[in-house]
């Protein structure tokens, strides 16, 4: 398992995410209520043992955490995960956080899903990466349609965010469906 190689796209890259990460801006995202208003399961403030614990829990074999970073500057503007992994039947979910405001909206989810999407299949050796978006958070289906997520069908008042009950879209990728639509992007297959 190689996942301390970053995973480089056009304008971003993924890289572990490191306990010092959780001294900068990292908190800030989590309790900003723009920022992580459709992070499920995000209700409650979270402090600095909060949030330690969660590193600390989402460790492999069970979890891994990436800083998403611009390629330009280095900076340190989100997350990705893959967690909940199942071994035995090649699974797992992913989740991602683009907290710096000034890079919400421009791709960089997009990007950072991509490369989060060809290291679970072609590293892991996941066949199947999942996760729910909250059914008004157009930004991020629009995001997953792009990407080539299939929607799989309607989880129902699944979530409570923004004062009332949302429903969630579950959404999935197979290792098969990844190939075919992304084995000639040229930024995450350079030498093909």
């Amino acid at each position: 398992m190689t996942i301390n190689a970053k995973l480089i796209g056009e304008r971003c890259y993924l890289r572990p995410l490191e306990l010092e990460d959780l001294d900068g801006d990292y908190l800030s995202w989590i309790n900003d209520p723009v920022a992580a208003r459709y992070i499920l399961g995000a209700g409650f403030p979270t402090n600095a043992m909060m949030l330690r614990k969660y590193f600390e829990e989402n460790q492999p074999p069970n979890a891994i955490l990436f800083a998403v970073c611009d390629l330009q500057t280095d900076e340190h503007f989100g997350n990705a995960r893959l967690g909940h992994i199942d071994w035995i039947n090649r699974v797992a979910r992913y989740g991602r956080l683009i907290g710096n405001r000034e890079y919400q909206a421009k791709g960089y989810g997009g990007e950072a899903l991509l490369l989060l999407l060809k290291f679970g299949f072609y590293h892991l050796g996941m066949n199947r990466i999942w996760s729910a978006a909250v059914g008004e958070n157009m930004p991020s289906r629009k995001s997953n349609d792009q990407v080539g997520m299939v929607e799989e069908g309607v989880l129902r008042e699944f979530v409570w965010c923004n004062g009332k009950f949302h429903d969630a879209i579950a959404l999935s990728m197979l290792r098969s469906d990844f190939d075919n639509k992304h084995s000639n992007n040229s930024m995450l297959f350079p030498n093909a």
